[in-house]
């Protein structure tokens, strides 16, 4: 008998196994073809499906792509690429053992042009190549950043995504800085209306208050046209929602996350608060008592007025018992500390996109969107004040900043089609965000140790609303006429910022709270409340008709556009706040009325309790049992004119053209007239009579005219110049002459009602190459000549510094190179053709020359950059799905506040951030097609932010490195 023979079994086994492989086969067929753009660019990767099989893949580096064991039958093949109309071919027939050629599939652009950017049919403006078509065919100087982009990073909010912008830097996690010039000489649209803003003292839109995920797309205008707003000299940010959606479905994410010096060490310091915390909503535990509130800083220093100088017995005894009362309202359960280990921080949303037909031509477009997360983050950090000689800190003290941070928001649009022509959508965006802020620090201050407590809890909505209605072909053929209504409203509440300073001369003895002024201090103890509401309401229409030519013709014609608009905006604000300080019962009531002695004595205060007390905890000390008429009480330092109302109005209209000359040449020009006004004044009265302690009143007529030039030498190349006039005003906070303390900072802030608008003068050129989809090389050269800057300014005094904004006296100018280099690496080695190389380089100069009182300085201007470098090197592999990307970020050296020079002694007196390294990690994987994970690791090299004045560090501050996983599911 055989011996059984392992080879044999093997080679029979292999033999099968070909054999049905081939007989399964044999009715199997292959289909090749190629992809081109609508100027016959290659497209990578574009999407190819055979529908009836669910089969497909996708084009290579040259458009050709190969789908191999194709059954043999009739099928219909749909060819798709982001930002271009997919195509879809019926009757395609696979035959046995053959290959069926279909040769080239050319696809259009879902973007066509007129004089602006305008969408066409159903589309998705999200990916990266769409938006840098749009780029590529912009009638502006615009850098461009798609949903796709600030996906794939490893960030959570705009402001963080709008960073990775060629020559644009953040500050302070929120703000942004275009081509080196300072936040306030930037403004922000949403879905083409300006917003109202939620900070009190800068002229800016807090970027992280919008969740990346709302954004569909996002530019940065560079260059001015009249159809565009003239506020602006670094950039014109311009953020869209999705206004119709492309495909119907659900999407539901959530993650963790924390960071390597907090989560989960019992560290976490804070201050009692109330139940819907987490919500971001303060449910009234810190809220300003009803009666108190309602009454005016002017009644309530009667009333005190009438404590210290009452003689009427039966009136001193009525003021002393409203008096207790108010100190008996004020919440004592917030001076109630407790140290937590702090969890992982968690969030989580939910949106869903609709399609519904209505009729046979019509339909409705839904888009909805909901978001909540929190996040725990402590921050260790260095704060000081230099003297006017820099021979030493006036203040210097270390400590650490804990915050609780919330965002909850959503997004609902509908759109409705009502056929290829018109189109009407309502677009709605709101967010509500949270800080509860605890800060400790320790230092010395006028040759005093001192412990400084601070808790403060800030709460900010906003809510942002356009109706908008386009209508194609209006009157004439390629006509488009598009009207827009906006409204806006931001709410900033800090409801009882709560401050409270001990100090000791001698390192053996205890810290003693600081209550000693005969009126108090509110810096030392105090609480203070307020309330900023501003609303924006804004109108326009623009038209744009051919007066010859046909743009959209297969031959080029020489062609002429002319668009003509108006704007009406008016925006409205009030600033209210409350300023209370914590004093000894006696400062305040002299004298009181005895009961058991039947006539008024005067007033003792209780030592003992100031003996045995004063080195307490806040929560012992600030008990509403000890607001007594012999032991603590409140003054108020409220001042007329900290608390402002104002408004601003603004007429603007415009009229432009554009002409293609010739195929390769055009040119856009035209001219814009705004006319605005501003009037502020004081929010309370200051007299009986009921006149108010102030009123200001800025109205100005601007003609701003613009010239663009583009040519076009060669097939995706551009060669832009632009020549423009614009300006920034002062804004209503910079103007309001209410003076607040900084507590974190230790100095005064306030506004110049005197501030003139500033006048810009900007020259571009700009070269670009587009190579393949979602590739580009440009050069770019910018100079701006200023009239008037705006400037933040430093002075300094005896104990404190104040801060506040004044004009330039001389002339200012920006001017820089910015370079960007987006390839992918397929061109060194096909080894490399999942992996893309992004790279921005902005080099930047500025030059300011100020005379303040005999002394004349030239230097940088406030928050210039005199570079700033963005890296990224992205990986995408289509097969596994897998995506990593890598992210570096930094920038130059920069004057953060602007010192009064006659002011200091020393030279070079001013705040400058030095550079700080940041690098980001992304890792996404997609699981079965709907799943997707997302690894993120930020601040990798967890290196300090420092500033310094005179060559010393005056402020300094660390976070941990941040680590978060994510998971989203689609239905």
């Amino acid at each position: 008998m055989e011996k059984f023979n392992v080879n044999h079994v093997f080679k029979f086994t292999l033999i099968n196994l070909f054999f049905l492989f081939s007989i399964f086969n044999a009715n199997a067929g292959f289909l090749k073809g190629r992809v081109i753009g609508g100027e016959n660019d290659t497209l990578f990767k574009a999407t190819i499906q055979l529908v009836e099989l669910k089969k497909g893949g996708f084009s290579q580096r040259d458009g050709t792509f190969l789908i191999k064991d194709i059954p043999a039958g009739t099928y219909t093949l749909r060819v798709s690429y982001i930002g271009y109309e997919s195509k879809v071919i019926k009757g395609v027939k696979i035959s046995k053992n053959d290959t069926t050629n279909i040769n080239v599939v050319k696809l259009i652009s879902d973007i066509k042009q007129t004089d602006e950017v305008i969408v066409e049919g159903r589309r998705e403006m999200s990916g990266q190549a769409a938006v840098i078509d749009m780029r590529k065919k912009s009638i502006q100087v615009a850098d461009m950043l798609s949903s796709e982009d600030m996906k794939r990073a490893p960030d959570s909010d705009i402001g963080q995504s709008l960073r990775r912008v060629s020559g644009v830097t953040l500050m302070e996690g929120k703000h942004i800085y275009v081509r080196g010039v300072s936040e306030r000489y930037s403004i922000t649209t949403l879905n083409g209306a300006n917003l109202a803003t939620t900070e009190t003292d800068k002229n800016a839109f807090a970027f992280d208050m919008l969740p990346a995920d709302f954004i569909e797309n996002a530019s940065v205008a560079k260059s001015f046209t009249p159809d565009l707003s003239g506020n602006f000299a670094g950039g014109l940010v311009q953020l869209n929602t999705v206004k119709f959606p492309t495909k119907s479905g659900w999407k539901f994410s959530f993650g963790a996350s924390g960071s390597d010096n907090l989560t989960f060490q019992n560290n976490f310091l804070r201050f009692a608060g109330g139940k819907t915390d987490w919500l971001g909503f303060d449910d009234g535990t810190r809220k300003l008592d009803r009666s108190l509130a309602k009454s005016t800083p002017m009644e309530y220093n009667t009333l005190l007025n009438s404590l210290k100088n009452s003689s009427d017995e039966k009136a001193l005894q009525e003021a002393t018992n409203q008096w207790l009362a108010f100190g008996n309202s004020f919440s004592d359960k917030v001076w109630k500390q407790e140290t937590i280990s702090a969890p992982l921080n968690g969030s989580y949303s939910l949106s869903y996109s609709g399609i519904y037909e209505v009729g046979k031509v019509s339909e409705i477009g839904l888009v909805a969107s909901a978001n909540y997360g929190n996040s725990y983050s402590s921050e260790s950090i260095v704060r000081s004040q230099m003297s006017g000689d820099g021979s030493h800190f006036n203040y210097f003290g270390t400590g650490e900043a804990m915050n609780f941070s919330t965002n909850l928001g959503g997004i609902f649009n509908i759109a409705y089609r009502l056929d290829e022509n018109n189109i009407i959508s309502l677009k709605n965006t709101y967010n509500h965000s949270s800080d509860d802020k605890n800060t400790i620090i320790e230092g010395y201050k006028e040759q005093n140790e001192i412990r400084q407590y601070a808790s403060n809890f800030i709460q900010k909505s906003l809510y942002a609303g356009q109706l908008s209605w386009e209508y194609k072909n209006l009157a004439k053929e390629n006509a488009l006429l598009d009207l827009n209504l906006g409204y806006s409203t931001s709410n900033r509440e800090e409801p009882d910022f709560r401050r409270v300073r001990y100090s000791r001369n001698n390192p053996n003895e205890d810290y003693r709270v600081d209550i000693y002024n005969l009126d108090g201090n509110g810096y030392q103890a105090g609480r203070m409340f307020s309330d900023l509401i501003e609303d924006a309401y804004t109108a326009s229409m623009n038209y744009t008709f051919p007066i010859f030519g046909d743009e959209n013709s297969e031959k080029f014609k020489q062609n002429l556009k002319l668009k003509f608009g108006g704007l009406y905006e008016m925006k409205q604000r009030e600033f209210d706040i409350r300023s209370f300080t914590i004093v000894k019962s006696t400062f305040v009531l002299k004298n009181i009325y005895d009961d058991d002695f039947g006539y008024v004595v005067p007033n003792v205060g209780d030592e003992e309790f100031y003996d045995s007390m004063f080195s307490k905890s806040p929560a012992e000390i600030f008990n509403n049992e000890n607001f007594t008429h012999n032991r603590l009480g409140y003054s108020e330092e409220t001042k007329p004119t900290d608390a402002y109302k104002a408004d601003e109005t603004q007429l603007a209209g415009y009229l432009m053209g554009d002409w293609k000359a010739l195929e390769q040449l055009r040119f856009i020009a035209g001219a814009r007239v705004e006319v605005s006004n501003q009037n502020l004044s004081s929010y309370y009265k200051i007299s009986s009579e009921g006149t108010d302690s102030l009123f200001s009143e800025n109205s100005y007529v601007d003609l701003l005219p613009s010239v663009n030039v583009i040519y076009s030498p060669l097939k995706g190349m551009n060669l832009r110049a632009s020549v423009s006039r614009t300006l920034t005003r002062p804004t209503l906070r910079e103007c309001a002459p209410f003076t607040y303390y900084d507590y974190e900072w230790q100095g005064d802030v306030s506004g110049n009602p005197n501030l003139e608008r500033a006048l810009i003068w900007n020259y571009d050129l700009r070269w670009e190459y587009f190579l393949n989809p979602g590739e580009v090389l440009s050069a770019s050269f910018f100079y701006k000549s200023f009239t008037n800057a705006i400037e933040e300014t430093i002075i300094p005094t005896s104990s404190n510094f104040k801060r506040t904004f004044a004009n330039a006296d001389g002339l200012a100018s920006s001017y820089g190179v910015e370079l960007e280099f987006r390839k992918n690496l397929g061109f060194i080695t096909y080894l490399l053709s999942d992996f893309m190389v992004n790279c921005n380089l902005a080099f930047i100069n500025s030059e300011i020359t100020v005379e303040q009182v005999g002394k004349t300085e030239t230097r940088q201007m406030w928050g210039q950059s005199p570079y700033t470098l963005n890296l990224g090197l992205y990986y995408y592999n289509h097969d596994i799905d897998l995506g990593v990307d890598v992210s570096y970020n930094i920038f130059g050296k920069r004057i953060i506040q602007v010192a009064d020079i006659s002011r200091y002694s020393f030279e070079n007196p001013h705040v400058y951030e030095l550079p700080r390294n940041l690098l980001d990690l992304s890792i996404r994987k997609t699981i079965f097609n709907n799943l997707e994970l997302k690894l993120v690791a930020k601040d990798i090299l967890c290196e300090k932010s420092i500033w310094e004045q005179g060559g010393k560090q005056v402020a300094n501050g660390i976070r941990g490195r941040g680590f978060s996983l994510g998971i989203s599911y689609k239905l």
